[in-house]
């Protein structure tokens, strides 16, 4: 019902075409050239741009390759999942300045500007959560769309559950803050709270504005329906000195490159902390940053150049 030879990549692969999505081609995406689908009925659509919210998408791969000489197909209907239903969160608040030196002190970094900054954008907050029967004080990065909320305690002890607690009911794969890049074009993309609540501190000490985003596990992949957010936008990714963050970082950059993103990341390698052990992730870095000695790197340096580093 598309017309293949306008298409580019196309290619048969487990009883279906797939090719590169014209609509998403027309804005510099799907670098990879696999998001157009099509069935053997003629039934189409887009692994980025599904269901009711993507018929705009659809209309457009349409007009931009559809055949003359049939009527416009009805798309391949995406899976319809179960209804998540996520619980309320607990009550948030900002976090007030003792509860931000508390973070920074058990953190060891020489500020808490970064986490002041994180409150402005409302991605950090102050919540009593719930674990083991009964409440904890907590500090809680979550965003606009509420899918993902990871807890912290405190007083730095941990959860039943480990150091890092994910509200029930919300989406672990979520990255937080993905909303809130808006327009501008630089975006962090982080492992892990720590690194998170670190991103800001780290770009304000070196006058770069940037969007921070979390990825709350190195295990999770970024769902098809937030990777839009990251569309024409200059990702650098603070890899975790591991193996499963190697391989996080690795994944993420494929998955970002497929909507046109331009994606490096940091390598933290070689760096030492004040004890002399190794700087292993951002937050780790973020403990070199003092007024009296110089930053031993510059994390989000040539963010504006247009050939990335290598790394992922």
């Amino acid at each position: 019902m598309l017309d293949l030879s306008k298409l580019e990549n196309v290619r048969q692969r487990s009883g279906k075409v797939e090719a590169r999505c014209p609509a998403c081609a027309q804005m510099g995406a799907d670098t990879s050239g696999n998001h157009l689908y099509i069935g053997v009925d003629g039934r189409f659509g887009c692994i980025v741009n599904q269901g009711p919210d993507g018929e705009a998408h659809r209309k457009e791969v349409w007009r931009l390759t559809g055949s003359a000489d049939a009527a416009q197909p009805k798309p391949i209907p995406a899976k319809r999942k179960a209804a998540r239903v996520m619980a309320p969160l607990p009550a948030l608040r900002p976090l007030t300045a003792k509860e931000m030196a508390g973070i920074q002190h058990l953190r060891g970094w020489h500020t808490f500007a970064g986490l002041e900054l994180l409150t402005q954008r409302g991605l950090l907050h102050f919540a009593r959560v719930w674990d083991d029967g009964a409440e904890h004080p907590a500090w809680l990065v979550t965003d606009s769309t509420g899918r993902n909320a990871q807890a912290r305690k405190l007083d730095g002890t941990a959860w039943k559950c480990g150091k890092a607690k994910t509200l029930p009911g919300r989406e672990a794969s979520w990255p937080i803050g993905a909303p809130e890049i808006g327009n501008r074009r630089n975006v962090a993309l982080c492992e892990g709270q720590p690194d998170f609540a670190a991103a800001l501190l780290v770009a304000w000490w070196e006058g770069v504005e940037v969007a921070p985003v979390c990825m709350t596990g190195a295990g999770n992949s970024i769902p098809a329906d937030a990777l839009p957010y990251f569309t024409g936008k200059r990702v650098r990714i603070a890899v975790h000195s591991d193996e499963a963050g190697l391989g996080a970082g690795k994944r993420w950059a494929r998955q970002l490159r497929s909507v046109g993103a331009v994606v490096d990341g940091f390598d933290f390698s070689g760096l030492s902390r004040a004890d002399g052990k190794p700087v292993e992730d951002l937050a780790d870095y973020a403990t070199l940053l003092d007024s009296e000695t110089p930053a031993p790197a510059a994390i989000f340096a040539g963010l504006h150049d247009s050939t990335p580093r290598a790394v992922v």
